[in-house]
C-alpha cells in the first residue's frame, strides 16, 4: 500500500496459514530430532545419521512445497499496471455532486472513501485549492468505497440520499469531520443535522436510485485505474504529489496553457 492511500489488500490469509503449517512441520522435525537422540532406524552414530538424513529429506521437502506455494501465488495476484501519470482520462461526471463554477477551466474530480483516513484528510486541502481558486476550479466528488471498510458504502450511500435533497456537501462535509462514528445512526443523526427530510432520506438511502448512483461511481473509478483512496484528477491527469504547492503548481500551468491558446 502507497503511503499516503488507503488501497486494496491482497488475500494473505491463507497464505500465512499455509507457511504457518510450514514453520510447524520445522518446529515438529526438530523436536523429532531431539526426543529420538537421533536413533531411529538404529544406535550410536550409524543410527544418528541416518535420523539426521530423514530430517534433510523431509525439511527438502517442505522447502518445495514453500516455493510451489510461492509460485502458486505469484500466479495469482494480479499485477497492476503502472500508472502513466501523463496520461489524460475522459472521466465523466453524470449526476455527480459538483461545486464550483460549470465553466471553470479546471476541474479536480475527487475519487474518496468517507471512512479512509486519507480521504480524510485530503480534505483540508481540497478546501484550500477552492479557496484559492474560486472561479478556476470545480470539485465534482466520486464514491470509491474500498470493500474492507464496513462503513464506507452505507456512508457513501447517505451522502448521496443528502445529495438527492441537495445537500450532498453539507453532509460530506459532516461525514468526514466523524469518520470513527459511521453507524447507521450516527448518519441518520448527521441527515438530520443538515436539515434533510427524514422520512425520504431513510426511503432513498436503502433505494436502488442511490445504489446506481454509487456503483457507477465505483465502475468509473475502475475504468480510469483507480485502486485506492484518495485518488486526485485535475483536467482528467492523474495528481501525483497531494500537497498544496504542487497543485497549485499544476492548476496554474493548466491556466496559462489556457491562456496561451
Amino acid at each position: 500500500m502507497r503511503k499516503g492511500k488507503c488501497a486494496h489488500r491482497p488475500d494473505i490469509w491463507t497464505a500465512m496459514a499455509r507457511f504457518g503449517t510450514v514453520g510447524l512441520l520445522i518446529a515438529m522435525c526438530a523436536g523429532w530430532a531431539a526426543c529420538t537422540g537421533g536413533t531411529e532406524g538404529g544406535t550410536g552414530l550409524k543410527g544418528l545419521q541416518q535420523g539426521q538424513k530423514k530430517i534433510l529429506e523431509r525439511i527438502e521437502k517442505i522447502e518445495k512445497t514453500q516455493q510451489q506455494i510461492l509460485a502458486s501465488l505469484k500466479r495469482r495476484s494480479p499485477r497492476r499496471p503502472p500508472i502513466d501519470y501523463n496520461k489524460v482520462y475522459d472521466i465523466k461526471i453524470g449526476t455527480s455532486p459538483v461545486r464550483g463554477k460549470k465553466d471553470a477551466a479546471v476541474t479536480l474530480v475527487e475519487f474518496s472513501d468517507f471512512q479512509c483516513p486519507y480521504s480524510g484528510r485530503a480534505q483540508p486541502l481540497i478546501a484550500k485549492l477552492m479557496e484559492a481558486y474560486p472561479n478556476e476550479l470545480r470539485h465534482v466528488f466520486k464514491n470509491f468505497p474500498l470493500r474492507f471498510h464496513k462503513h464506507a458504502m452505507p456512508a457513501a450511500k447517505a451522502c448521496m440520499a443528502a445529495h438527492l435533497q441537495g445537500k450532498f456537501w453539507e453532509m460530506e462535509k459532516l461525514v468526514f469531520e466523524n469518520q470513527r462514528k459511521l453507524d447507521d445512526k450516527d448518519l441518520r443523526k448527521y441527515a438530520a443535522k443538515v436539515g434533510l427530510n427524514m422520512q425520504r432520506f431513510d426511503k432513498d438511502f436503502k433505494g436502488e436510485e442511490v445504489a446506481k448512483r454509487v456503483e457507477a461511481d465505483l465502475q468509473e473509478g475502475r475504468r480510469v485505474q483507480v485502486t485506492g483512496t484518495p485518488t486526485l484528477f485535475l483536467n482528467g491527469k492523474r495528481v501525483r504529489n497531494r500537497s498544496v504547492e504542487a497543485m497549485k503548481k499544476e492548476i496554474d500551468a493548466i491556466l496559462k496553457g489556457k491562456k496561451k491558446s
